[in-house]
């Protein structure tokens, strides 16, 4: 069970790259701006603190299956939850990347507005 190392880093770097998005909101949310801005700014916040309980939640079921594998031989629903949670991840990562250019392309909207 390799593979859940390179979890573990992937999560470890969508955390990463979260906090710098939530900095980059801060600064933004820093200067004068609308309250469509504001507004709009509240919901990417609130994006970033879900994907963090997502980050945190995958973290921690990757973590008790390392555990419960590294004693005992894997089962079948070992194997279907390493599945369920590899397919998890990758769907993080989908998300995570569309989440971060929109708010990218909203912060390059709102500078030039």
């Amino acid at each position: 069970m390799k593979e859940d190392r390179k979890w573990i880093t992937i999560l470890t770097e969508l955390k990463m790259d979260n906090v710098q998005l939530k900095d980059w909101l801060s600064k933004a949310i820093s200067g004068q701006v609308s309250s469509d801005f504001v507004e709009k700014a509240e919901l990417f916040q609130q994006q970033f603190i879900e994907k963090d309980l997502v980050i945190d939640l995958l973290r921690r079921d990757i973590v008790v299956l390392r555990e419960e594998t590294s004693v005992n031989e894997m089962t079948d629903e070992d194997k279907a939850q390493y599945k369920m949670l590899e397919k998890a991840v990758k769907q993080l990562q989908v998300e995570f990347q569309k989440m971060k250019l929109s708010f990218i392309a909203f912060l390059n909207r709102s500078e030039f507005s």
